[in-house]
């Protein structure tokens, strides 16, 4: 039986742990990344308690031992339920089982003044952003002598702006 699991996060990798090495399953997992996020841990990232490698697994290395679980990195584009067929940016798929695993995205919900003014913490690279701009915070309010933009650095939020959207 071919399965294609689209998501690595926790969902897509548990069960394909699961489906490892078991007989008469030939296991796809589908990611756009090559690694694994250990997305509880993002906070620690952002305040530099842990290293992005920390938790970042490749997703290779989780099966490197695999007889049947093959990763491909690509992205969904479309499903084609009539063909049990999906097209990806990487090309067509076939399968008998389609789990869609994909996970969640920062929702704004469609308010412009938090796009403009927070950092979404959903990936490993967001956090090291979020870092970035409170150690250079602290790195400027250091060398602020004026109290009134030190206060500002320190408590406007338009000091804190993620740097893409200042």
């Amino acid at each position: 039986m071919k399965i294609i699991i689209a998501g690595a996060g926790f969902g897509g990798l548990k069960l394909a742990r699961s489906l490892n090495n078991k007989p008469g399953f030939d296991v796809i997992l589908l990611d756009k990344f090559n690694y694994h996020q250990f997305q509880p841990l993002f906070y620690q990232v952002a305040t530099a308690g842990l290293d992005a490698s920390n938790i970042s697994f490749p997703l290779r290395k989780i099966f490197q031992n695999s007889k049947n679980v093959n990763i491909r990195l690509g992205k969904l584009q479309q499903i084609i339920t009539k063909e049990n067929k999906i097209v990806t940016d990487i090309g067509e798929m076939n399968y008998d089982v389609l789990v869609l695993a994909t996970g969640a995205d920062t929702n704004f919900f469609g308010n412009q003044q938090l796009i403009d003014n927070t950092f979404p913490m959903k990936s490993t690279s967001e956090a090291l952003q979020l870092r970035h701009r409170l150690i250079q915070n602290f790195e400027d309010a250091v060398l602020e002598k004026n109290p009134e933009e030190l206060e500002k650095i320190i408590n406007d939020c338009t000091c804190w702006r993620r740097p893409d959207r200042r």
